[in-house]
Order: structure tokens, then C-alpha cells, then sequence
């Protein structure tokens, strides 16, 4: 396995549960998208990261709306935005 220097990939819990944004999901049942939202960003302020990736961008919008509703300074960012900076080593 190949490793990109300055890049840590941490594990959440619940990896397989949603964020909530599911197409539009989030438009038709907010209250329970937002629920869900909120677990997922429960899950992934506890890994202690800096920055979460996702190739989806409904999940990245849904994870930065839920990341400042929980007052984090966490980045939700596009996976190839991650892996474009650390291959760089840039921050992000």
C-alpha cells in the first residue's frame, strides 16, 4: 500500500450510515435528514480530523451545514481536493 506523506486517513463510526442528504432527501424530510445529519457529524467530530472528505457533493454540502450548525471549524472538502493538496503538499 502506497502512502501520500502529510495525508491521515481516520476511520468514523457508523461509516455506513447516511448523512442525510440522499438527492433530496434532505428537501422532502428535513427533520429527518437533519437528524441523521447531525449523527454523522457526531461521528466524524470524534475522530479528532481536521478536515472531512467526500466524493459526493450533496454529502459535502449536507457535512458543512451540519459541521457549522455543531460550531466546528472543520473543512468538508471533495476527495480529490484532499488528495490534490497532499500530493502537492499543500494545506488545505
Amino acid at each position: 500500500m502506497k502512502t501520500i506523506p502529510g495525508l491521515e486517513v481516520r476511520e468514523i463510526a457508523e461509516p455506513d450510515v447516511c448523512c442525510g442528504s440522499a438527492g433530496i432527501y434532505n428537501l422532502l424530510e428535513p427533520a429527518a435528514a437533519r437528524a441523521l445529519r447531525d449523527r454523522k457529524v457526531a461521528n466524524v467530530l470524534r475522530t479528532g480530523a481536521d478536515t472531512i472528505a467526500s466524493g459526493n457533493p450533496g454529502c459535502m454540502m449536507q457535512l458543512r451545514a451540519g459541521l457549522e450548525a455543531a460550531g466546528s471549524a472543520m473543512r468538508s472538502v471533495h476527495t480529490i481536493e484532499l488528495l490534490d493538496a497532499s500530493v502537492r503538499g499543500e494545506g488545505l
